[in-house]
């Protein structure tokens, strides 16, 4: 099961039993940072015994602009051609 959905100023992408990895449920979720311009990103997974395994990062201006041009040129990749896997990188000035 795959659900989307924002609550308030976060973005959840949740899965329910995931089988491309562990089959266990996955969770990524986003929400701009109150106190500077970042961007908090939250990943969770539940283990086999349920126990949580989250990771959190804080993405600057420079991360999300680096992610959106990876995310657009994969978008553009996969509406030429869903097998291509090109290389092209992202470093910051």
């Amino acid at each position: 099961m795959h659900k989307i959905y924002v609550d308030g100023q976060w973005l959840h992408l949740c899965y329910q039993g995931e089988e491309r990895d562990d089959g266990c449920a996955n969770e990524l979720s986003l929400q701009p940072a109150n106190d500077e311009p970042r961007l908090n990103l939250l990943l969770s997974n539940h283990g086999f015994n349920n126990e949580p395994h989250d990771a959190t990062f804080s993405l600057d201006q420079a991360d999300v602009k680096a992610l959106q041009k990876y995310l657009a040129n994969w978008l553009n990749d996969q509406q030429r051609t869903p097998s291509s896997h090109g290389s092209t990188s992202y470093d910051q000035a």
